[in-house]
């Protein structure tokens, strides 16, 4: 199986036609500098055919410092990070934002498994840049990231975990539900960024919710186990109480990393969103360590 990158229309959508030119094209195009300035979406083709094809926005120069993947949640797409991508620019921090399989302009699936997510992340790290890269990731973003260093420790520099949903470890935490959802409050303020822009989550597939939700209903202990596997040093934030996962069960999962480190803000489920100069200035702390 081998990937391919390409520029695409910034108009066009995941169903519609995505116009593209190669990759050597796009870099030589305007706003490039010197061939190696890379700002645009780019779209990552397979060609295996039961692969979708994968949306990343990209900013820097992969080939020089070392990029910051970030991985959106459920219902969302790249520009949730604008935020984040800034300041990392502004450290000099190449950034690789993903559109995770089923949102956004990446393909659809006929099947959204946990594992297929981690699986997507190691097909944009190898199609974009080939090393190292640190990431950042949101609710299901975060636990794409955590199965992908849990597979590849070697390429996994350093990691922020926003609101990372464990797996159930018994029938305890499946009654709890601590799976990717949301509060009353939680919704409220998330009508407030649907009304500011629809588009996120008019373009996520109908059927992925379902599908995704219903492996969290299975305990799985494999899981807990397989976190000391997570080498990297770890940052995982809390909303805190605001969340509808409980903060306990977050710090459990940084105390199985050999490097895991927690942090409470109290936002809700996201936290990135609703107290964006806390979580920059944590994460910039923490990826510049």
């Amino acid at each position: 199986m081998r990937d391919s990158l390409s520029t695409c229309d910034p108009n066009a959508t995941a169903t519609g036609a995505v116009i593209c030119m190669t990759f050597n094209q796009a870099r030589a195009g305007p706003g490039a500098r010197g061939g190696t300035n890379l700002v645009s979406m780019r779209i990552l083709h397979s060609d295996d055919p039961a692969l979708p094809d994968l949306a990343v926005d990209l900013a820097g120069d992969p080939a020089g410092a070392t990029p910051v993947l970030l991985v959106h949640g459920m219902g969302g797409d790249h520009r949730t990070w604008r935020r984040a991508v800034a300041a990392l620019r502004a450290a000099r921090r190449p950034t690789i934002a993903v559109d995770l399989r089923g949102h956004g302009r990446s393909g659809r699936s006929a099947e959204y498994r946990l594992d297929d997510f981690a699986d997507d992340l190691g097909r944009v790290v190898d199609g974009v840049c080939g090393g190292r890269v640190d990431v950042v990731g949101h609710s299901l973003g975060a636990h794409g990231a955590v199965r992908f260093a849990m597979r590849r420790p070697e390429t996994v520099r350093r990691l922020v975990l926003e609101e990372v949903p464990p797996m159930p470890f018994d029938d305890g935490d499946v009654a709890e539900r601590i799976a990717p959802s949301a509060s009353l409050g939680e919704r409220i303020r998330g009508v407030g960024a649907l009304l500011a822009d629809p588009r996120p989550a008019l373009r996520m597939h109908r059927g992925l919710p379902d599908a995704v939700l219903a492996q969290f209903q299975t305990p799985d202990p494999q899981w807990w186990d397989r976190l000391a596997a997570v080498r990297s040093p770890t940052l995982v934030i809390s909303g805190g109480r605001r969340s509808f996962l409980p903060p306990r069960h977050l710090r459990r999962v940084a105390d199985a990393m050999p490097a895991g480190r927690f942090l409470t803000v109290e936002a809700g489920h996201s936290v990135h969103r609703d107290r964006g100069r806390e979580f920059v200035a944590a994460m910039l702390a923490h990826l510049e360590q």
